[in-house]
């Protein structure tokens, strides 16, 4: 091979390269990624803040309202020492009350908001409300707040960038309904239509890589601080971790697990070293679903044997941010197989009508323009 025919075989190579980069950018711009995850988080997330509401509703008052050892008056001396009495200040102090009945409507107004967020009504609305309740109760509960409350604040900032309703939601329903009929609220041309279709596509993609990027920084410098733990590296903190009076759900069980010391250390290193690979392997298509399991099996571990289920729910609902469009459609397709009613002995099914197949929409296209039909069809 001459010179000249390497550089242009080089040359090439390096187009293509190009021409590929340029279709995923271009593809980032029109097709919004992961919408069935997207709507999963939303789920997850508002409906935690459901049961967590709920759950500290007999222990409201002394949590964040005016019976809490955190006095309003020295709550907003707290906000003044800490510079947050600017212009934020009324709405960090929103729950700091000496009214029972001002502090249980602000209650009630932040449920209410949970519920609709989670069945995604309105939810391009809803989404910034969320953010609002989960501030307020967040910067009131400040000197009880818990692993839990700062990752349900972070996820719910940065779903408010993410289309979180277009699946699995009253919006979505109201679009199906409604078919491809155009939108009474578009007040401009086609050209600042598209341009503004782009822009929520890019947020919403943007949305979506931040989350993941959170997620993986979690479980690293969760790794690394293990890592730096002499009982980490010798794999007896399990052990102390179950054993430990304040972290135990099922002390009998916890001390015949315990008992079992060539379990527990393993279980350690494995811990350790799935949080120290987790961004690497997450995205290899063969080991996704291998880390994500072992991730799983290691926060229902701490839910159950740990007293701690909201903190494992929480970051059981980070890493659905993962999984793909297709484990979705395919999730979806057992459990409509599993409610479908068994046909008696003789009887014949009836065929499946075209219709009746979901779906993929626009998030599981394969052409740059498939997908920008598909987004401003569902974009509204």
């Amino acid at each position: 091979m001459t010179a000249r025919q390497a550089l242009r075989l080089g040359g090439d190579r390096i187009g293509s390269l190009g021409s590929r980069v340029t279709a995923a950018l271009r593809d980032l711009t029109v097709r919004p990624l992961s919408l069935y995850s997207a709507a999963a988080m939303r789920i997850g997330l508002a409906g935690l803040y459901v049961v967590h509401l709920l759950r500290e509703l007999p222990h409201a008052d002394r949590l964040w309202g005016p019976g809490s050892p955190l006095t309003p008056e020295l709550f907003d001396d707290t906000l003044r020492a800490r510079g947050w009495d600017g212009a934020f200040g009324w709405w960090y102090g929103l729950l700091s009350t000496d009214s029972s009945l001002v502090f249980y409507a602000w209650y009630a107004v932040a449920l209410a908001v949970a519920v609709l967020y989670a069945l995604g009504w309105h939810t391009r609305a809803m989404s910034p409300l969320f953010v609002f309740v989960v501030v307020a109760f967040y910067i009131r509960g400040t000197s009880a707040n818990s692993g839990w409350a700062l990752l349900s604040l972070l996820f719910a900032n940065y779903l408010v960038a993410v289309a979180s309703g277009r699946r699995w939601s009253l919006d979505a329903r109201r679009r199906a309904k409604r078919g491809n009929a155009p939108s009474r609220y578009v007040f401009w041309g086609e050209e600042t239509e598209e341009l503004r279709r782009r822009a929520v596509t890019v947020l919403h993609n943007a949305g979506l890589g931040v989350i993941a990027l959170q997620v993986m920084v979690i479980y690293t410098s969760a790794a690394m601080y293990k890592i730096r733990g002499a009982s980490w590296r010798d794999g007896s903190a399990l052990y102390y971790a179950m054993m430990s009076d304040d972290f135990s759900t099922f002390p009998e069980l916890s001390a015949w697990i315990v008992s079992h010391g060539t379990f527990t250390a393993v279980m350690a290193y494995v811990t350790v070293f799935s949080q120290v690979l987790f961004a690497a392997l997450v995205f290899n298509r063969r080991l996704k679903y291998v880390i994500l399991v072992v991730m799983l099996s290691t926060h229902l571990g701490i839910g159950l044997f740990m007293a701690l289920p909201m903190f494992s729910a929480i970051t059981i609902v980070g890493d659905l941010v993962f999984l793909p469009t297709s484990f979705w459609l395919a999730a979806t397709a057992l459990v409509r197989t599993w409610r479908e009613p068994a046909a008696k002995p003789g009887e014949r099914q009836p065929d499946t009508a075209p219709d009746s197949v979901p779906d993929p929409g626009p998030d599981t296209g394969g052409s740059a323009g498939k997908a920008q039909a598909g987004t401003r069809a569902e974009v509204s």
